[in-house]
Order: structure tokens, then C-alpha cells, then sequence
């Protein structure tokens, strides 16, 4: 009790200088600042990858892919294996008892972004158990749905956005041939949004493709009938070159590489920044010391214990690190939450929100607290353990 006593006199004393005295506290915040913003910012973009994945697909819906295929364009299958795969177990059923499986064909194709580069964008070619599918989470923001047979789709709003000439009522060119933009629909924020999606007839008959599947979307009875219907779908002869994700992993996995590489250049420059944030917040808190040699050692002549000193100054610094960590998590919030980025995973053009969330929150407030934990140590102890007459003789 009697240490915690004299920490908190301490502190209270020490806070009350560093008020009055504030020239040394900001050189101190300054360091925890400009490292802390920096971090915020950058951790916006792996939360804001997270996001995307989570606001995309169902966890009561399979992807069905070929065998030797992990991404939804570029695989083939024979077209009569959709109705085999509706005859397994598991696969719910729409109002006319007829198998929730939707195939569909899915395309790359390159379109020009609004800042004149150009990106790969997924087209999704789809047929009407499609929109079973997907229900509630599409909604139509302008526009309407393409018609089934013709040349025409809609865009992601996302898409529609970052990308030309993808406006209500604009035409577009997909694989030579000119394309009406019928609508736009938007998709919760998910990966949907950076898509173009026509009639599957349509996208085949274009790309001379005739009775193409790329993949299929399967509506399951409940997320917990996934199990069965993957290993009915392997152990069936007939479809054992076929392979089942839970649709919410498939778009996970379309971000992890994305994600790695972002969460690896982070922890880089946070190092870097840390190393710059502790010489500088070590040499502040140097000099802040210095200043109150004269205080600290009339505490130690009154019989404060070095223990409590070292906790209270410790303490004060953290708190400064932790009033730091506070601005910077407002700041990032205040320039780049919701601010949107153009990138590409998995081959094909994806638009996301960088995102403020609780994830960056707690990482920015733990480095700058173990910041401040390192830097703090050292002077600490140098002041605390000062020969208390030599201090005393030379005040």
C-alpha cells in the first residue's frame, strides 16, 4: 500500500509539472504521434480487406469449382454435371421444389479505370436461380436487371465508380462486342461490387462458348449441412472432379495474399518508425528528466522509494502514450475511414473501403504503450538510481 501511495503522489506531482512545463511532454507526444498516425493508417487497409471478405457470400452457400481450379474464371465443367450436383444431400430447395444450383460463367476482361490505367475485371455471367441465391444481399441502385439473350448488364457500384464508361445507360466493349450497362446494383460492400454480371447465354454466346459452366453456387439446407454435401460430392463417381468451398472461405482466400503482403510492408515500417519513435521519445524524456532532477531527488530525500518513483514516471509516460494512441486512432478515422482503394486480387480488380475497426484500434494503442514501455526504461532508471547527494549538491 505504501508503495502504491507514493506512486500516486508522484505522479500527481509529475503530471502537475508537466503542465506547467508542457515543452517536454509534446516533444514526447510527438514521437508517439507521428508513429502512431502512420500505423493507423496502414492497418485500415488489411481491416479494410477483412471487411470486404465479410461482407461477401453466405456461409449456408458451396462454391463448386473443377478439380484442378481455385478461382471462379478460367474453370470449365460439363454443363449436366449442375443437375447431378442438385441431386446431392444438403442442397436446399427453392418454392417450386426445384435444386438451388446456379451455374454460371465466369470471364476476365480488361476495361480502363478512371484514372486511365487499365484493370482486369470479373464478369459474371448467371441464370435465374442465380437471384434465389443471392436474395436480400442485392439490391438494384439504379437502372434495371439486364434481359435474359441480350447484350446487356449491370454493373457493382464499386465498378461503376473506379471504372469508364459503366454508367446507367452507357456502353461498354467486352471482348470486341459493345455491351449496354442496363443498372447498378449494390452487394453490402463485398466483393460483388467490383463485378459486371449479364445473362450466362448472352456471356457464352460471345465468347463462342456455347454451354460453358465456370462454376457453380449452391444453396445449402443450413451451414451445417456443408460437410455432407462435400463429401457426397467427392464420393460421388461422377463428380469427384469437382471440389466444395464454403462460399465465405472462397472470398477469404481471395484476400489472404493481398492481406500478406500489406500486413508485411506494416510490420516493416513499423519497426522502422518505432526505432525513430523510441530515440526520439528517449531523448525528450532525456531532457524532460533532466529538468526535474531537483524534484525527484527532494522525493527521495523524504524517504520516496526508487520503486515508486520509477512506476510513477513509467505510468506518466504510458498515459501520454495512451492520450497519443487516442488522437491517432481519431485521425486515421478522420482521413481515410471509408476512403476507397483501387487494387487487384486473385487477378481481377477489386475496389475496398479502408476501414477503422476494432482490430486497428488495439494494435495502435499496444504499440504505442510498448513504445513507450521501451523507451521509458532507460531514463527512468538513469534518474531514479542518480547518487541522491551528488543530485542534491549540485541543485
Amino acid at each position: 500500500m505504501q508503495l502504491l501511495r507514493e506512486t500516486a503522489a508522484s505522479l500527481a506531482t509529475g503530471l502537475r509539472m508537466a503542465l506547467t512545463r508542457p515543452r517536454h511532454t509534446l516533444l514526447i507526444a510527438f514521437g508517439y504521434v507521428v508513429a502512431g498516425i502512420t500505423l493507423a493508417v496502414l492497418l485500415t487497409l488489411p481491416a479494410g480487406l477483412k471487411r470486404l471478405a465479410g461482407n461477401t457470400g453466405s456461409s449456408d452457400v458451396a462454391v463448386v469449382l473443377s478439380g484442378n481450379s481455385f478461382q471462379e474464371s478460367g474453370a470449365s465443367f460439363k454443363p449436366e454435371l449442375a443437375a447431378l450436383v442438385g441431386t446431392l444431400p444438403g442442397v436446399a430447395r427453392g418454392r417450386r421444389g426445384q435444386p438451388l444450383v446456379a451455374p454460371q460463367f465466369v470471364v476476365d476482361t480488361r476495361l480502363r479505370r478512371t484514372d486511365g490505367s487499365t484493370a482486369t475485371v470479373l464478369v459474371r455471367g448467371v441464370t435465374p436461380a442465380f437471384w434465389d441465391i443471392t436474395g436480400h444481399a442485392i439490391s438494384m441502385r439504379s437502372g434495371r436487371r439486364f434481359a435474359a439473350g441480350k447484350d446487356e448488364l449491370i454493373a457493382g457500384v464499386a465498378a461503376a465508380r473506379g471504372l469508364v464508361a459503366l454508367d446507367t445507360g452507357a456502353s461498354t466493349s467486352i471482348n470486341r462486342n459493345p455491351w449496354r450497362v442496363t443498372g447498378e446494383f449494390a452487394a453490402g460492400g463485398g466483393f460483388w461490387e467490383s463485378e459486371l454480371w449479364t445473362d450466362m447465354a448472352a456471356l457464352q454466346a460471345a465468347y463462342r462458348a456455347p454451354g460453358a459452366v465456370s462454376c457453380l453456387w449452391v444453396k445449402l439446407t443450413s451451414p451445417g449441412a456443408f460437410e455432407a454435401f462435400k463429401q457426397a460430392l467427392h464420393d460421388n463417381p461422377q463428380t469427384q472432379g469437382l471440389h466444395a468451398v464454403r462460399q465465405r472461405d472462397y472470398y477469404a482466400r481471395q484476400t489472404e495474399f493481398l492481406k500478406y503482403l500489406i500486413t508485411a510492408a506494416t510490420e516493416g515500417v513499423a519497426v522502422a518508425l518505432g526505432l525513430g519513435a523510441i530515440l526520439a521519445i528517449v531523448n525528450a524524456l532525456g531532457m524532460a528528466l533532466a529538468a526535474r532532477r531537483r524534484e525527484l531527488a527532494i522525493q527521495r530525500a523524504v524517504g520516496f522509494r526508487g520503486a515508486s518513483l520509477a512506476l510513477a514516471l513509467l505510468l506518466e509516460v504510458l498515459l501520454i502514450g495512451v492520450v497519443c494512441a487516442g488522437i491517432a486512432v481519431l485521425a486515421g478515422w478522420l482521413a481515410v475511414n471509408g476512403h476507397e482503394v483501387g487494387s487487384s486480387t486473385g487477378g481481377s480488380a477489386i475496389q475496398f473501403r479502408m476501414h477503422v475497426d476494432g482490430s486497428v484500434i488495439g494494435w495502435t494503442f499496444a504499440y504505442l504503450l510498448l513504445l513507450g514501455f521501451l523507451s521509458a526504461l532507460w531514463p527512468i532508471m538513469r534518474a531514479v538510481r542518480a547518487p541522491l547527494t551528488r543530485t542534491l549538491q549540485d541543485e
